[in-house]
């Protein structure tokens, strides 16, 4: 259950633009960067402390791009002022509604114990007000330019047979219908507990093939599908198209998420794929780091060269 609490971060920089040169009947073509962002989650408690101050740190490292939990409980002009005044754009979100916020830092902080905090998300993503849930949403990520919305969590208790899978595909159908008519594409970010069995199916297949391929993409957890032993770039390749976000996490053969390098997490062949199979979007992510600052900082180090 740690894996679950464990997950939104924020910071979509830019990438160093390396040119790779292929040759095409005598022409030469400079590949495009590939931008290099960042879950703000990984910084959160700096940004609840001095949210200007931590951006302005953000920006300096050289990310360009960033992905938010809603607005972090601000009016979202506000952040977008904060955003646009440090060269920031912010391409997606996860669906943080403002009174879901505090729940989210309390659990992370655990000033709250785990089944309450997992009733609280479960009452706040009920598959019963989607349309609520997707409103508030876009309310949100409106002013701050966003493109994508992200449904961030299934819980393990949702995925234990087959008709709670169909359930919840029913209302990620209908959050993609709200998304969609409000201007907006839904996302769906994993954690591992989609791709554990039920009978013969794996959850998370049944959710790519059962929701609509143009209205909702996929962001993919890189560590929680490799501790959940999967391998991305067979999704990549199985699924061209419906995955457009990465958070570029690593972790460990224990399951404990480490800095970008230090894991078992294969950045330097899943980069590449990803980008053929579409991904347009590569965000640094890591669940409460010790020290926020200087992991953002190693995580781009070590990627950049990648991008």
């Amino acid at each position: 259950m740690a894996d679950i609490l464990l997950s939104r971060r924020a910071l979509l920089g830019a990438a160093a633009a390396s040119t790779a040169a292929a040759s095409l009947g005598g022409r030469v073509l400079a590949r495009r960067p590939r931008p290099l962002g960042i879950q703000l989650y990984t910084l959160m408690d700096l940004l609840n402390a001095d949210c200007d101050g931590t951006l302005a740190k953000v920006a300096a490292m050289g990310y360009r791009e960033v992905e938010t939990l809603g607005s972090f409980g601000r009016d979202p002009a506000e952040l977008r002022a904060m955003l646009d005044k440090h060269g920031l754009v912010s391409p997606s979100q996860h669906i943080m509604p403002p009174g879901l916020y505090q729940v989210f830092v309390d659990g992370v902080a655990k000033r709250i114990d785990m089944p309450t905090f997992e009733r609280k998300f479960e009452e706040a993503f009920s598959f019963d007000r989607v349309d609520e849930l997707i409103g508030a949403c876009a309310k949100q990520a409106g002013p701050l330019g966003q493109k994508y919305i992200v449904w961030q969590i299934s819980w393990p208790s949702q995925l234990k047979t087959r008709p709670q899978i169909d359930q919840l595909i029913k209302a990620l159908n209908r959050a993609a219908d709200a998304a969609h008519a409000a201007g907006f594409t839904l996302g769906y970010h994993n954690h591992s507990q989609e791709f554990a069995k039920v009978g013969t199916d794996v959850p998370y297949d049944l959710i790519i093939q059962g929701t609509d391929p143009d209205k909702l993409k996929f962001e993919m957890d890189l560590a929680w599908a490799i501790n959940g032993k999967v391998d991305p770039i067979a999704y990549f390749n199985r699924y061209p198209g419906r995955f457009r976000m990465l958070h570029m996490k690593d972790i460990g053969p224990d399951g404990n998420v480490r800095d970008p390098g230090t894991g078992i997490v294969p950045f330097k062949t899943i980069i590449p794929a990803a980008e053929k199979a579409g991904v347009e979007h590569f965000y640094v992510e890591y669940d409460v780091p010790t020290n926020p600052l200087e992991t953002s900082a190693a995580a781009r180090k070590y990627l950049s060269p990648l991008m």
